[in-house]
């Protein structure tokens, strides 16, 4: 895995704007931080102090990056000649599981590897196009894809196509040493790291079509890259429900919330706010204001998805904020309960109904912080429960959809009496499943 990445500013103005709530540049950097990279070497032959103040202001980066000035480029990458060095386009937009994707296998006796995208001969202004044979890059253009004595066409011209650079290149350290050379002195692209790595060795492309990862070169791939960036903000452990309708509405809330100086904490505690408001409504009782109770709970539920997405898109998930998220959630959901059965009581003085609640109330409560613990805290897929039958009725829209169904056929008794039955079985899974980890842990000591 390579450790540096070279960030190749291209166009300044252009870094500076924002992408889903970040500056592109302050996005380029976090995804490859996330993907691995622990090193920064900013290449910008402007030494654009705007861009200096941006990263200087964010504590999770400025500690990671230096700049290249006065052409000390091959000094600052001259002892790294034993590991792969990743180049990326600033205004570059990419999971940062492509990382991971561009450095396995190693590059053997390849100098580069370079991700690209096939557009079916759609060519975005500006942006590198390269002819291919097979996988390996034969030449490469600006504008139109054309064969040069330095790189003639091999094999069967039928095999060739073209395709377009996608912001990433792994290269070795020696492959880049003319690059290295000129880019303190003029601005350079990918077409000319690529030209000069042609020159010295052989050049292998990664087809990242349907993956995201792409250069921002026009508005049209602002749109198409955030449209894919949004679509990665769904968890593993999303219900049908969550995925086909509340994921929709949660997304169109992330929208706005993500350009707001607000964060994801705050999104949670508004979140909660919304959910005690739903859990007086249930204490009044009667249909009507029951009614009312669900559909402020599952605005509450869309904003509780929302916090997550904003936390990802602005690299601000901390294991604190995953906490409070779950605290909030387990008060809300445990509110809602007990509410509604001191509500039933009230208005029919049903026997043991408040017990009921009170008991469905506490262990749900335990029931979820507990499964946070066992997925969040431990991070020990073997009792991680989301795989189990009792998971997928145990979760959030589970909860919400069966309170609505109950609520809307105007018996909440039932429910209550349903959740402490169902919620008793899920703790002793729950349980069994701390249990079969620790003991395993045992064994491999």
């Amino acid at each position: 895995m390579p450790n540096l990445a070279l960030i190749l500013v291209t166009d300044p103005q252009k870094s500076l704007e924002d992408h889903a709530g970040l500056p592109l540049l302050k996005r380029t950097l976090l995804s490859a931080q996330k993907g691995g990279i622990d090193e920064f070497i900013i290449v910008d032959a402007d030494s654009d102090e705007r861009l200096r103040t941006l990263l200087s202001n964010d504590a999770r980066i400025h500690p990671h990056v230096r700049w290249s000035d006065n052409g000390n480029l091959p000094d600052l990458i001259k002892d790294r000649a034993s590991e792969p060095i990743m180049l990326i386009k600033a205004e570059a937009v990419f999971d940062p599981n492509i990382i991971k994707l561009m450095a396995q296998p190693g590059l053997d006796n390849t100098a580069a590897r370079v991700a690209v995208r096939n557009m079916a001969g759609k060519s975005q202004p500006g942006q590198c196009t390269l002819e291919l044979n097979g996988d390996d890059v034969i030449d490469c253009s600006i504008r139109i894809p054309h064969q040069t004595d330095k790189h003639p066409q091999v094999g069967n011209p039928e095999n060739t196509k073209n395709v377009q650079t996608a912001g990433l290149i792994l290269a070795r350290p020696d492959a880049l040493k003319y690059f290295a050379m000129k880019a303190a002195v003029s601005h350079l692209d990918l077409c000319d790291v690529v030209e000069d790595i042609l020159s010295v060795g052989k050049v292998k492309a990664v087809d990242v079509t349907n993956e995201l990862c792409m250069e921002i070169t026009s508005q049209e791939a602002v749109q198409e890259s955030k449209d894919k960036l949004y679509g990665l903000l769904s968890l593993s452990s999303d219900s049908p429900f969550s995925i086909h309708v509340s994921r929709k509405l949660s997304r169109l809330v992330s929208v706005v919330l993500v350009r707001l100086p607000i964060t994801p904490n705050q999104i949670t505690l508004l979140s909660l706010f919304i959910g005690l408001v739903a859990c007086w409504f249930f204490l009044q009782g009667g249909y009507r204001y029951s009614m009312l109770g669900a559909v402020v709970l599952y605005a509450s539920i869309i904003l509780d998805l929302s916090d997550g997405e904003v936390a990802r898109l602005k690299f601000m998930s901390s294991r604190y904020g995953g906490l409070l998220d779950s605290l909030c959630d387990s008060t809300v959901f445990s509110g809602v309960l007990f509410c509604a059965a001191l509500a039933i009581y009230r208005d029919s003085h049903a026997q043991n109904i408040v017990t009921v609640g009170a008991f469905a109330a506490a262990v749900t409560f335990i029931c979820s912080n507990f499964y946070y613990y066992l997925h969040s805290v431990r991070e020990d897929p073997k009792s991680d429960p989301a795989n189990s039958i009792m998971r997928s009725f145990a979760n959030e829209d589970s909860f919400y959809l069966s309170l609505l169904g109950f609520t809307l056929l105007d018996k909440l008794p039932w429910y209550l009496w349903a959740v402490a039955a169902g919620t008793i079985v899920y703790l002793f899974i729950l349980i069994r499943d701390l249990m079969s980890s620790l003991s395993s842990n045992v064994k491999t000591r």
